[in-house]
């Protein structure tokens, strides 16, 4: 359910689509509007207007966009974004400069300052007033020396070296300029391989594995430095009215919601790229889950794109001091209400401005009188398609606006951070430690950088001994940022220190640095103390991380992508740990929802059954025993779902997997009904909508449903109803538009309930998504929904798949000349083949001469009429179970 955007613009792996694009050519109409007709968006806020300023043909596929001091409006027109076969456009991007010089809301005269530009996606002007742009290899500076409206010069100020190839919206993003004069520019995360950016006195930043970031340069592009780090796809920065350097950063495919970062020296905001795209795995983070991580501002919805200082505009006077920020994918404009948070910023976006499908709002820019420009992609279509528009947002004539700040009068870039400078140049160790312990975790990191001095080496290796956890873990994450040797014995300490996230963080710290000496004590980290399962994920990971092949293949970077580098546990790791009866049982537990192919170990998960009485152990076998199909396996499944004195939740679970059993047990399910537990009777009646038939199923459970007739919208009335049982009149109702779903399911539901919804044959929810490693992979992983999507946007996305399909989930076909068709997602087209990543078999390649034809499938992979297999009380159990996924 995340997603990129045409600013992300996706992170689909295609290097080329083959489109044929509908061009139109429309005369530029001026108009004013505070509602909308049509598809023409909307302004939420009455004190506000909007006028559509230019429009195809004179502007088409619009991205950056920057005013200088003259008011001129420069527009980064692209048309090497993804241009289709036989594109009837430029051979390289423009920037545009459009003139207003009789203030009417349409530009008098409209020219090309530069042209032959590659894969541009951004503008801005330095204090100086030069105009810089970044295109996804490089930045660079654009003069007009004799002001005749052309630029006759352009210097590289700084370049993306390596990667050889990489996709345009996960290289170099975004620009913004301080008032001191540094130029700042965000990057992508590369698609994994390895990264090198260069400037112009050979100073340079690299990486591998690493995330996104944040650098910093001299105008000239001198004196390159890294910022901050941890980064997806960050596609815009900019300063806000007190010097806080914020930016809007795309999410990866399932660790939502998308997000704004206040950027702070030094910090690092969670996502490796090692661990691939999906943005959940132990070593990562994205709301500061992980000790040494820092969390975000404020979450944005779905492919945020630019950003505006608010206060640059001529607005009311309560957006002073707030941001504003362009949600592509949901074709709106919010305004974040900032406020402070400790030493940082928090806030909440409300939409100012909404539109229809044909609103694709990029990036934004304010003139000299305080009106704010911004471009519009239109289409959803991510090849250049000959559409585009500028919206100009102002307030209305008779409101009362406040009186823009000029960018060059901005606070200084630290103004807003300066208690974080103080502590940054801090050699107080005192004053350290007591930061350290600080719930501030923006205080806790500026005293955890400042440590890393080697003036403080010794105060700080005695702090990891603290009597406080907080300092002896933030001891332990500047040890590890400053390279300390000898790391091992400090390492092999901590990895006993009572302290479960001192004992996690010591773990991701043997393994980055990768100290396979230490690989026999790891299991320290388990016995020292309670184990949550975030920790017994991080002792996985690091034996993983240990393995000799992956430190040589990662130190030496012999994959192109460091994702593609295997890590592995030794053979049959996880099989011997559940087998090892001198392990605790919930550690056991923890180690089954680990196993690769739960159908090869089905005496393995049996045996749990038979000579096992701790429930947590009894539980997941119960649950890994769905996948292995088996006489034997139905046979011990049927016993416990019979078998009232195992707990409910177990006799529930058993019933659930044995839906997915092939031999039937129907018989002995059908005694179940009268069972006095609802969770057994509810889960023994969906077991028996899959064996029997409408006329069998009519037979078994009229009788059962004479006895809910005054309760029809009971749980199991409302089972019985789907089953095929003809209730008459007093049938439960139900809705029969999206708005009155939305009603019937805005609260309530059980989460437990909602699990075994989720994993039922009747939901199939599972066959595509996963949830803490349970599942299927052709849809995202969901683990983390429910910190990104709320109740409403999940009701939509489960009743209209349709509606709006993230782009690394839109579906491909592909048709062969035999006749076959193939659907699938993640397309990838070469020039002799094409790779489609299926269901059924992952990817699966395709050669060019033998396909017919190939294209987007224009609905959702996820089917529609989900809820006719689901009554309205599972469909409230499933949310309130994804919900729950934070």
């Amino acid at each position: 359910m995340a997603t990129n955007t045409i600013t992300c613009f996706t992170r689909f792996r295609a290097a080329r689509w083959a489109f044929v694009a509908v061009l139109a050519a429309v005369l530029l109409v001026a108009f004013r509007r505070q509602g909308g007709e049509g598809d023409q968006p909307r302004v939420l806020d009455s004190r506000l207007e909007l006028t559509l300023f230019a429009e195809n043909p004179d502007i088409v596929t619009p991205i950056g966009i920057a005013i200088d001091s003259l008011s001129r409006i420069f527009v980064l027109e692209s048309h090497t974004h993804l241009p289709p076969k036989d594109y009837p456009h430029p051979r390289g991007d423009l920037i545009k400069v459009f003139v207003d010089s009789n203030n009417d809301g349409r530009p008098d005269r409209t020219t090309v300052f530069a042209d032959g530009l590659t894969e541009g996606l951004n503008l801005a002007f330095s204090p100086e007033g030069h105009l810089y742009t970044v295109t996804s290899r490089a930045v660079w500076t654009l003069y007009d020396r004799d002001g005749d409206g052309v630029s006759e010069e352009r210097r590289k100020v700084l370049e993306l070296t390596h990667p050889a190839s990489v996709y345009a919206h996960a290289a170099l993003l975004g620009i913004t300029f301080s008032p001191d004069g540094w130029m700042y520019v965000s990057r992508g995360n590369t698609g994994g391989q390895a990264w090198k950016l260069v400037g112009t006195d050979g100073s340079s930043v690299s990486g591998y594995g690493d995330g996104g970031n944040i650098v910093r340069a001299r105008p000239d592009g001198s004196r390159l430095e890294e910022v901050a780090t941890g980064f997806w796809n960050p596609m815009d920065l900019k300063f806000d009215a007190t010097g806080h350097l914020l930016a809007a950063d795309n999410d990866p495919d399932s660790r939502g919601p998308n997000r704004l970062v206040h950027v702070v020296p030094g910090g690092d905001y969670g996502y490796k790229s090692l661990y691939g795209g999906s943005g959940i795995h132990p070593y990562s983070a994205w709301n500061g889950e992980l000790p040494g991580t820092l969390p975000y501002a404020a979450g944005l919805g779905e492919a945020p794109s630019g950003l505006l200082n608010a206060s640059l505009a001529a607005l009311p006077a309560d957006y002073q001091g707030q941001m504003l920020s362009s949600i592509w994918e949901e074709s709106r404009i919010v305004r974040i209400r900032l406020t402070p948070n400790g030493v940082s910023l928090t806030g909440e976006p409300e939409v100012i401005v909404a539109g229809g499908a044909e609103f694709r709002p990029v990036a934004f820019a304010a003139d000299r009188n305080g009106a704010i420009y911004f471009t519009d992609w239109v289409l959803r279509d991510y090849p250049n398609h000959g559409k585009g528009r500028i919206w100009k947002l102002s307030a209305r004539p008779g409101t009362t606006a406040s009186r823009p700040r000029s960018p060059n009068r901005a606070a200084g870039p630290n103004d807003g951070d300066r208690p974080l400078t103080e502590l940054y140049a801090s050699l107080d160790a005192d004053q350290l430690t007591t930061n350290l312990q600080s719930t501030d975790p923006f205080r806790q990191h500026a005293a955890t950088v400042a440590f890393t001095k080697p003036a403080l080496r010794q105060p700080l290796i005695k702090a990891t001994a603290d009597a406080s956890p907080a300092v002896r873990l933030g001891a332990l994450i500047a040890l590890h940022r400053a390279g300390h040797e000898p790391a091992e014995p400090i390492a092999r300490r901590l990895l006993s220190d009572p302290d479960g996230r001192v004992r996690q963080r010591a773990l991701m710290w043997i393994g980055q640095v990768g100290m396979v000496a230490l690989k026999p004590e790891l299991e320290r980290a388990l016995t020292a103390g309670p184990v949550a399962p975030a920790l017994f994920d991080t002792y996985l990971e690091t034996v993983a991380h240990l393995t000799p092949d992956f430190v040589d293949a990662f130190k030496n970077r012999s994959e192109l992508y460091s994702k593609s580098i295997k890590r592995t546990l030794p053979p049959r790791f996880i099989e011997k740990f559940i087998g090892d009866r001198t392990k605790p049982a919930d550690l056991r537990a923890l180690a089954i929802r680990h196993l690769k192919n739960p159908a090869e170990q089905g005496p393995l998960l049996v045996s749990l059954l038979t000579t096992e009485t701790a429930a947590p152990l009894r539980l997941d076998a119960v649950r890994a025993l769905a996948n292995v199909s088996d006489p034997t396996v139905a046979t011990q499944l049927l016993r416990m779902a019979t078998n009232r004195a195992e707990p409910a939740l177990v006799r529930a679970e058993a019933l659930l997997a044995l839906a997915r059993q092939p031999t039937d047990v129907s018989t002995g399910v059908q005694t179940l009904l009268n069972d006095p537990n609802p969770d057994v009777q509810l889960e023994a009646v969906r077991y028996l909508r899959t064996r029997l038939s409408t006329a069998d199923a009519r037979k078994l459970f009229q009788p059962r449903l004479a006895s809910l007739r005054t309760h029809p919208d009971s749980p199991m009335a409302q089972q019985l109803t789907l089953a095929g049982t003809a209730p008459g009149g007093n049938a439960p109702k139900r809705p029969t538009s999206l708005a009155a779903w939305e009603s019937v399911l805005a609260t309530g539901g059980m989460p437990e309930r909602g699990r075994r919804v989720f994993y039922s044959v009747q939901a199939t929810c599972s066959s595509c998504h996963a949830i803490e490693g349970r599942g299927g992979d052709l849809g995202p992983d969901l683990s983390n929904v429910g910190r990104s999507k709320s109740r409403t946007q999940l009701i939509q996305a489960i009743l209209r798949p349709s509606q709006e399909i993230s782009p690394e989930w839109q579906g491909w076909s592909i048709r062969l000349k035999n006749g076959e068709e193939h659907q699938g997602r993640q397309i990838d087209v070469g020039g002799k083949e094409i790779e489609l990543y299926t269901q059924a078999a992952g990817f699966v390649t395709f050669p060019m001469k033998d396909i017919q034809d190939y294209g987007l499938i224009k609905t959702s992979l996820m089917p529609e009429g989900l809820e006719s297999q689901l009554t309205v009380d599972d469909l409230r159990d499933l949310l309130a179970f994804l919900q729950a996924k934070k």
